[in-house]
């Protein structure tokens, strides 16, 4: 196990989609914003059952954690329930109640409890009663895994109905802090990645064909998404109503942003994931939840296991690590997933994630209450998925990271202002109108792809589909410093060619690749742009009209991410940029605001251990030159206490970290 060497001696000298945002409202207390957070979840299978409920809570204690994430009911109940339909585990003792022993004993140890209950699946028996309570697919037949567990539907009875039942029965029985829902409506895959089709059941069809006059397509489109979204809406108020009226107090969360109170996501590094691999999987999640919904409370649960098929074998602890300094340096907290209970028969990922938890511990109020500092907005759209992205995003989350641009990943460009912002980055899709007010201000936006933005810019006049041997050439080279030895950067995909504009970047079309002796010679000229720029109001756009985003996440070319480089600073020039560093690109640096006015958190997590598809030990780094803007009187590690000198110049303030394992936090402050 790797242990940073300023982490160790912290240790030993501490003590031991398509549809706008539903309004939900806001839980009584809300402890998941106001208290600090460090969760263990369990997910118990049924032998677990009659496992020892306080030495549980024993052990999750010490690991140290103070919430558990514990299953209770749906496809098992881990409690004698009365529900019919609903099915205690044949491995629960006579009299045992596991619930509710876990529950006392967690209270008990000022430890909180939020339940997970999974209704996307149920018994045989339930079928038979109810076969029209179940996912069917186009020949009527239902969805049966290897388990005979038979998949359940978002619009049947099962979900409006029996599932409030064992809902209601759970919230009387129990004070439970929260409630997780697993698997929340008709996922169209089985646990081992196979598809499964769409819903055809009864109640599907009749209300699909209802509201768009037609039956229930083969694949998804743009209705039934739109028809799934309000299924799942309607179901999540009926339980978020239900949790309300039991449990005012009690904390609802599940994988949608509506009508919960924490959004939930996992981040992993599965092996089935599509490549290239995500290596900032909590910290997107994160990011993008705490500032799309600053009244939510992102909820990345960091899975240590290969993948589903795989839960006992575990991946580095140097990448289970480095996901939870991504989660603890956005702005959320230490997660960890196990297979029942704290028992492993691989305990490596457990050693590698207990020090971070002992470290939040310590360190918990620091952390408490962090918002992201950033000046500069990656603008995500609504119906982006969170668990595959799109390359053209990813693309600029990695050049934004590696360019070490503090920034914060939001749909919300409402009202925000040039003081406060100084660019917004869209990496592709229909450019937000609330911009425009933003941008005739003084404010700076960076478009890329092949959606032309409006904002009065070029006209289109035709889209090149599937370009490929293409090339723009860099025609003056006075926006581009770093470019100076490449007069040309590649093109593949889609470009949108707009009127004759004066341009310092235009196209070289296709030509002939090989063999060598018949390759072009790239001596044609065209007017066509391949990079807009325009002054509007006060402020300054620059369009990339093609997708430069998603070649950089496919190819990592270097140009690429040049081009986008100098651009920034065309836009937000050195001397004005938040924050400028000699720290190596694989060192993601992220920006927080600390509740106490006075004070900023800079964090500094090393990925360079990440080659390919897996983690080793991160490389040392040293001698960290930092340059932010703010005038800080101090600057002091938490890890191991040290401080830096600090020289404060025209507003900015430069120090030198001496030395970067995995991870460190910096202290910034005004005044003594």
């Amino acid at each position: 196990m790797k242990i940073s060497k300023n982490l160790r001696l912290a240790l030993f000298i501490l003590p031991v989609f398509f549809q706008q945002p539903v309004n939900s409202q806001p839980a009584t207390g809300a402890w998941w914003m106001t208290e600090p957070i460090s969760l263990i979840q369990t997910n118990l299978r049924e032998t677990d059952s009659g496992l020892d409920g306080a030495q549980l809570v024993r052990e999750v204690k010490a690991f140290p954690a103070n919430t558990i994430l514990f299953s209770v009911g749906g496809i098992t109940a881990h409690y004698p329930t009365d529900v019919p339909f609903h099915f205690r585990s044949d491995y629960l003792p006579e009299g045992k109640d596991l619930v509710g022993e876990v529950l006392d004993e967690a209270h008990r140890s000022e430890i909180r409890i939020i339940g997970r209950f999974d209704f996307s699946r149920a018994r045989k028996a339930v079928y038979d009663a109810h076969p029209e309570w179940f996912y069917a697919q186009k020949d009527g037949s239902p969805v049966v895994d290897d388990n005979d567990l038979y998949s359940v539907c978002i619009n049947g009875g099962y979900y409006n109905e029996k599932a409030l039942e064992i809902l209601a029965e759970a919230l009387g029985r129990y004070d439970l802090d929260g409630l997780f829902f697993n698997w929340f409506g008709n996922i169209t895959s089985d646990y081992k990645g196979n598809y499964i089709g769409l819903c055809h059941c009864g109640v599907c069809e009749s209300g699909f064909r209802a509201r768009f006059g037609r039956s229930i397509p083969d694949r998804s489109d743009r209705d039934y998404d739109a028809f799934m979204f309000d299924s799942k809406m309607a179901v999540a108020k009926k339980i978020r109503d239900l949790i309300r009226e039991k449990r005012p107090k009690a904390l609802f969360m599940t994988y949608i942003d509506d009508y919960t109170d924490g959004i939930v996501t996992e981040a992993d590094f599965y092996k089935w994931r599509a490549l290239p691999q995500w290596i900032y999987t909590a910290s997107e999640h994160v990011n993008r939840g705490l500032n799309s919904h600053p009244d939510k409370m992102p909820f990345s649960l960091v899975m240590p296991y290969q993948e589903m098929r795989y839960r006992f074998a575990t991946i580095s602890g140097d990448g289970i690590r480095a996901l939870l300094y991504q989660n603890m340096a956005q702005g959320a907290f230490p997660t960890f997933v196990n297979l029942g209970g704290m028992e492993q028969p691989d305990r490596t990922a457990m050693d590698a994630a207990r020090p971070v938890f002992r470290f939040y511990q310590a360190h918990q109020a620091d952390y408490l209450g962090q918002r992201s500092a950033a000046r500069v907005i990656l603008y995500a759209r609504q119906d982006l998925s969170w668990r595959e992205g799109a390359p053209a995003y990813r693309g600029f989350y990695r050049l934004l990271t590696e360019l070490h641009v503090p920034f914060k990943v939001t749909n919300r460009v409402t009202e925000i202002d040039p003081k406060d912002i100084d660019m917004v980055v869209i990496p592709e899709g229909p450019t937000p109108p609330e911009l425009d007010a933003y941008i005739q201000k003084g404010g700076a936006v960076l478009i890329a792809g092949t959606t032309h933005p409006g904002l009065e810019l070029s006209p289109p006049a035709k889209l090149w589909e599937g370009v490929k041997s293409a090339y723009f050439r860099i025609q003056d080279h006075t926006a581009f410093p770093s470019l100076q030895s490449a007069d040309v950067v590649f093109l593949e995909g889609d470009y949108l060619e707009t009127g004759p504009i004066p341009t310092p970047v235009t196209l070289i079309p296709p030509g002939q690749f090989g063999p060598p002796d018949k390759v072009a010679v790239l001596n044609e000229v065209t007017d066509k742009p391949g990079l807009i720029l325009k002054d509007l109001g006060k402020g300054h756009v620059a369009w990339i009209p093609w997708d430069i985003g998603g070649l950089y996440y496919l190819y990592s070319n270097n140009k690429h991410r040049l081009f986008v480089s100098d651009l920034i600073r065309y836009l937000v020039p050195e001397d004005h940029l938040q924050l400028t560093t000699n720290a190596h690109s694989s060192v993601e640096i992220t920006v927080m605001r600390h509740p106490d006015p006075d004070r900023v958190n800079l964090h500094l997590v090393n990925l360079s251990g990440h080659a390919g598809t897996g983690f080793s030990e991160a490389i040392e780094m040293r001698d960290i030159s930092i340059r932010i803007r703010g005038e800080f009187s101090k600057a002091v590690s938490l890890v191991d206490g040290q401080s830096y000198p600090v020289t404060v110049s025209d507003g900015y303030s430069a120090f030198s970290i001496p030395e970067l394992e995995e991870y460190i936090v910096v202290v910034l402050t005004i005044g003594l």
